[in-house]
């Protein structure tokens, strides 16, 4: 596994991270978490260091999936993202339930990348730094140790990215960029890389579209590799 700086955060990160959105309802829904455990554990032992959830992922029960294979894992070998979103909290006060929550289905003392979750509009951007909202929260939750690093997820274009990168009000970001999207969003990425902030890629197989269709996506495959691992390429050949 290769590993990458962290933008400015002093961590560093597996270039594959683990997304706990797709866990098969199988999997959790009887109240026996131990299959899905062994993913994030096969996931682990393969150098996956970066492991990413939110409260509302598989029915509310993603966080407390990994909180059970957290147990048996060196917490130092690890990171972990969750995430809130507007419609979890609007002030200052809920967000400090939702990270107490997070905290304690995780079964950790501090998160350490906690995200501002799908900001689609500079509105909603402004919604989580209003005064008494849930940044405020998430700031006085990371003076208190809870949280390392205060960063966001987005569905922003390039631009509008940019624009909130240049704030310097965050440490990392999420995002979709792929081999279909990247145009859209290349001007944030940069951006971003120039404020020195961490990032993350999700979609990066544009939501099973590229392998889906081989023959069209072939010009990004790079000799005898496969479609999967040249797309997974084309993202991990940028910053």
């Amino acid at each position: 596994m290769q590993y990458r700086a962290f933008g400015n955060t002093g961590k560093h990160v597996s270039v594959i991270g683990m997304g706990g959105m797709r866990f098969r309802r199988d999997m959790y829904a009887h109240g026996d978490y131990s299959r899905a455990v062994a993913i994030v554990h096969r996931a682990h032992e393969l150098g996956v260091n970066y492991f990413d959830t939110a409260p509302d992922y598989c029915d509310e029960t993603s966080e407390r999936i990994f909180g059970e294979a957290f147990r048996s894992m060196d917490r130092d070998s690890y990171h972990v993202s969750t995430k809130c979103g507007l419609w979890n909290a609007r002030t200052s006060t809920e967000a400090r339930k939702m990270i107490d929550q997070s905290l304690e289905r995780l079964g950790l003392d501090t998160i350490d990348f906690y995200n501002m979750w799908s900001i689609k509009t500079l509105d909603e951007y402004r919604e989580f730094l209003k005064k008494g909202g849930v940044y405020e929260g998430a700031l006085e939750a990371q003076r208190e140790g809870l949280i390392d690093h205060i960063c966001f997820t987005t569905h922003l274009n390039g631009e509008d990215i940019a624009s909130i990168a240049d704030d310097g009000v965050f440490e990392a970001v999420t995002l979709g960029y792929n081999a279909i999207n990247f145009a859209y969003r290349q001007k944030g990425i940069d951006a971003c890389a120039a404020a020195g902030l961490g990032i993350v890629t999700m979609n990066p197989l544009g939501g099973g579209i590229i392998p889906a269709h081989p023959e069209y996506f072939s010009f990004l495959r790079q000799g005898d590799q496969s479609l999967v691992v040249s797309a997974l390429q084309f993202i991990l050949a940028q910053h």
